[in-house]
């Protein structure tokens, strides 16, 4: 498979310059087509454009089409997603990202090996290093291989098989296109603006049971420039796996590692892994992110206060999945009845309190903090 490299630019030239010098470096062979679509309006239409037509494209055909109208950001992506007719396969890339130089290897990669299955919805770039809900570090549980499963559409650089695209087109022409309180998704996805195709996407995975694959180490990178939805910002820049040759692939039923969007694992998986838990149907919650309306099981695995818990586990352990795992102990989790969850404020407080000291780990005292961060800084 040979995908096409597609860009989606609006009013960023410098954004879209770092992008293409990045491009230029991909280890790709020759007879890959280049496509910046540059969407219309915007008051560095011009600047743009030069940019697009003055770069110097080393591996192939290269195309520069201007949209006759401004279309905004999520009608744009889409239209850029259709060049998947044209050319089977696609990478699809925002002006604000930079690329490894093993991008486009990765990517050919894994469209090929995941193809023929209809559960893959599309590869992304990028690997997801904090959960989305609660801005705490997110680290998938190690297997055998590269790449671990998620159903959230992550937009940080992605690619598509033309059967990847068509399905959720076909899904966009007949589905109510805004996240409804029924969906099974965290209330949050309900307040994005309609600009954001990311809500939709994701709902497409989570009522189809489909998922992208993620790679752990990140082929793709992104610079926060101000745009559409940002003001600015380097929280979503990660490091670049520019070394790696070849990715250990394996299929959605080989791997442990699958998340729903919640970013928890999928309840299936934690019974492989916890022998404790196989007899019970139960919902993860592990970030203890869901609502009761987001809890359809009789039982759950939560960080979520409870009042009479069949099991509990510690907080030592990471990822946290490791505490159920090795049997923990200590007060960190719960597993219960979902009718047993604590909804009164001192206990859900003590909960979550736990829950992020988890991350900090406030164990070296104010004091002796304040003196390690002085030295550094101003002696």
């Amino acid at each position: 498979m040979k995908p096409a490299i597609v860009v989606v630019a609006y009013n960023r030239p410098a954004s879209l310059q770092r992008l293409l010098g990045s491009l230029a470096a991909i280890r790709a062979a020759d007879d890959v087509p280049l496509v910046i679509s540059i969407d219309a309006g915007g008051a560095q239409f011009e600047a743009v454009l030069a940019v697009a037509r003055q770069f110097n494209w080393p591996f192939g055909e290269k195309r520069v089409v201007v949209q006759k109208r401004p279309l905004g950001l999520i009608k744009h992506v889409f239209a850029c997603g259709d060049w998947v007719d044209e050319f089977g396969s696609i990478l699809l890339l925002e002006d604000d990202l930079v690329v490894s130089p093993m991008a486009y290897r990765y990517a050919t990669d894994a469209l090929t090996f995941y193809a023929d299955d209809p559960r893959i919805a599309g590869i992304s770039l990028n690997a997801l290093w904090f959960h989305g809900i609660t801005h705490e570090p997110f680290t998938p549980f190690l297997d055998n291989g590269d790449v671990f499963f998620m159903q959230v559409a992550w937009f940080q650089g992605q690619a598509y098989t033309q059967k990847q695209w068509a399905a959720f087109r076909d899904w966009r022409e007949t589905a109510v296109t805004q996240v409804l309180p029924t969906d099974p998704m965290h209330e949050l996805f309900q307040t994005f603006p309609p600009t954001d195709w990311f809500p939709l996407k994701t709902k497409y995975l989570v009522n189809n049971e489909r998922f992208y694959v993620f790679p752990r180490e990140s082929l793709s990178t992104n610079h926060g420039d101000s745009g559409t939805h940002v003001r600015g910002t380097s929280f979503f820049q990660v490091p670049l796996q520019t070394c790696r040759g070849n990715f250990r692939l394996q299929s959605l039923d080989e791997s442990v590692a699958v998340y729903d969007s919640f970013q928890e694992m999928l309840p299936q998986n934690v019974k492989r892994l916890a022998d404790q838990l196989a007899a019970y149907d139960f919902t993860v919650d592990l970030h203890g992110t869901r609502s009761l309306g987001n809890i359809p099981t009789e039982f759950v695995l939560t960080t979520q206060a409870m009042q009479n818990p069949i099991m509990t586990f510690g907080l030592e352990l990471r990822p946290l999945l490791a505490n159920v795992i090795h049997n923990q102990p200590g007060s960190g989790f719960s597993f219960g009845r979902t009718d047993e969850i604590d909804r009164r404020w001192p206990a859900r407080w003590r909960a979550a309190s736990r829950y992020h000291n988890y991350f900090v780990r406030r164990k070296i005292g104010r004091w002796r903090r304040f003196k390690w961060w002085l030295g550094n800084h101003f002696l």
